[in-house]
């Protein structure tokens, strides 16, 4: 949701919660006939899923541990765009673009915060090795650095708290207040 909120994309679908592919396309068509560049933006989370559908996966290959690897959804998600625009759009059918961005997204030159966190969690990393603590992670907790420990961490699994932090109706983050919220929404969830 990151992105998102960083106004890289109108709207974004995520695992947590189910869309429907006519209020998504309802959605783009609106924002991007009201887009000058005619142009509008959805990121799809691997795992998101269709009202009444399941995960998408690549392939039934399994790794070391069962899973299987997600993949697949944006195109799915990208045929139906253009399925279904022509009902929102006049009857002309909108053109989509569909693009994986996995490495992509990665591999663009880093900020002040993406050069500033490694460095610290590598520095704590390692004072907590040379002070004999182990089995603990460095993490951000309440937007301050900290350490847990690994079970803490890998005890549960880690979901947008839906009614939180996502709009059900705008397919998109919730905006209320940035007002006293740490910088990454997970931190202000961990105990």
């Amino acid at each position: 949701m990151l992105p998102t909120m960083a106004g890289a994309a109108n709207r974004c679908v995520i695992p947590e919660y189910k869309f429907n592919m006519e209020q998504l396309t309802e959605l783009l068509t609106y924002d991007r006939n009201h887009n000058p560049s005619k142009y509008a933006i959805v990121l799809v989370s691997e795992g998101a899923m269709f009202e009444g559908g399941e995960m998408i996966f690549e392939s039934a290959t399994t790794d070391a541990y069962g899973h299987r690897k997600l993949g697949g959804i944006g195109d799915l998600v990208s045929e139906e765009l253009k399925k279904l625009s022509p009902k929102y759009n006049k009857g002309k059918a909108i053109n989509v673009i569909n693009q994986r961005l996995g490495y992509m997204v990665r591999g663009g030159n880093p900020d002040a915060i993406d050069s500033i966190v490694p460095m610290a969690y590598g520095n704590l990393a390692l004072d907590l090795i040379l002070h004999g603590i182990h089995g603990r992670l460095v993490v951000l907790k309440n937007g301050r650095y900290d350490n847990m420990p690994l079970d803490v961490i890998a005890s549960s699994k880690k979901l947008v708290d839906v009614r939180k932090h996502y709009n059900i109706e705008r397919l998109r983050p919730h905006y209320k207040s940035f007002e006293m919220k740490p910088l990454f929404i997970m931190t202000s969830d961990m105990e």
